[in-house]
């Protein structure tokens, strides 16, 4: 099994390396009537789908837990994303017209008289063809001769006239005040997803990861020691073996335990096998059984396992309604700049986001 990880990570490497080397060797500049997003974006997605997706087969390969191999390849989805962006989203043009072709690869085709409006926003800019409407990003490469193109063949076809432009469209969140309204709206989405998957995985590991007898690891042990910690209590075996209750405090109760330390009392443990990355592995105690009878039962160790993360439940918690409210009050802000002080709204706007 070693050897084939071995050899699909070399593999994978290997394909990586060659299509960057691939992409450096176009050329940088755009051809007549070409629009297109720049090689360091396909770069980027190559390199961030192979930085998650190597973990992803390995940890795969490896039987950890589903969630492990599945978060991995959601990373390395957002890298794909990027190539696919960079193959896709395109435009060509001649002096009849353009097709643009989106982030599905489904294709468009225009002529300069359907054009009725455009939007020009700080990072992008949109070219309004009835209903449907056809982005170009400040970053793409040919984008500025395409604007200029489209606008000079308005003028041409409408009088001299210049292109209509809006500044308000239906779904503005902002009501048409602040410069790039769909970045706002990526970074509060963003931000949220990833505080509602901490809240997640922190409700998750915290209430539904119960120990048990099922999923830990059953030994007869002699202890030799027992040592309380500030939230830890670290037992040694008489082989030498390092055994840890977790997430303990002052108010655990160790004498029963301590009294079974002597060397010759046989104690039946119930731990999973941890191994740290800076330091010794050890087992992770969940339960010790004595006599018939628990020392340490699941439940203690569950109950205390909860108390752990709880803080992270509540930290958590707080910080999705800490977001929440800057988005609300960002938006209210946004939506009315008028009403209040330039300095208030800079606390949610940069300079030059805001049109007063």
């Amino acid at each position: 099994m070693d050897h084939i990880i071995r050899a699909l990570t070399f593999l994978l490497i290997s394909v990586f390396v060659n299509n960057i080397l691939g992409y450096l060797r176009q050329p940088k500049k755009a051809k007549d009537g070409m629009v297109f997003l720049p090689k360091l974006l396909a770069i980027l997605g190559i390199v961030t789908s192979g930085i998650f997706l190597i973990p992803a087969i390995i940890t795969a390969f490896l039987g950890e837990q589903l969630w492990v191999p599945i978060l991995f390849l959601l990373l390395s989805s957002l890298g794909a994303i990027l190539i696919i962006a960079f193959i896709n989203c395109r435009i060509t043009y001649d002096e009849e017209g353009f097709v643009a072709k989106n982030f599905f690869g489904k294709k468009r085709k225009f002529t300069y008289d359907q054009v009725t409006a455009i939007k020009e926003n700080m990072h992008e800019n949109y070219i309004y063809i009835g209903k449907h409407r056809v982005m170009v990003d400040e970053f793409s490469i040919g984008g500025a001769d395409f604007m200029k193109h489209v606008k000079k063949k308005y003028r041409i076809a409408n009088e001299g006239l210049s292109l209509p432009k809006i500044y308000k469209t239906k779904h503005d969140i902002f009501n048409g005040n602040v410069n790039d309204m769909g970045g706002f709206l990526f970074a509060y989405i963003l931000v949220g997803v990833i505080v509602i998957g901490l809240l997640g995985f922190s409700i998750y590991f915290a209430y539904f990861t119960p120990s048990t007898a099922d999923n830990t690891i059953e030994q007869s042990v002699c202890f030799v020691s027992c040592d309380a910690d500030e939230d830890e209590v670290v037992l040694t075996s008489a082989d030498k073996q390092i055994y840890i209750i977790r997430f303990t405090d002052e108010q655990f109760d160790t004498t029963n335990i301590q009294a079974i330390c002597d060397g010759k009392t046989a104690v039946i443990t119930y731990s999973t096998e941890v191994t740290p990355d800076d330091g010794a592995p050890y087992y992770s105690v969940k339960a010790i059984l004595f006599n018939g009878a628990y020392l340490l039962s699941f439940d203690e160790t569950n109950q205390l396992h909860r108390q752990e993360y709880t803080m992270l439940v509540v930290f958590a918690l707080g910080l999705g309604l800490v977001w929440g409210a800057v988005v609300v009050c960002s938006i209210i802000v946004g939506r009315n700049p008028q009403k209040f002080s330039k300095r208030f709204v800079r606390l949610f706007f940069k300079d030059g986001y805001i049109k007063y």
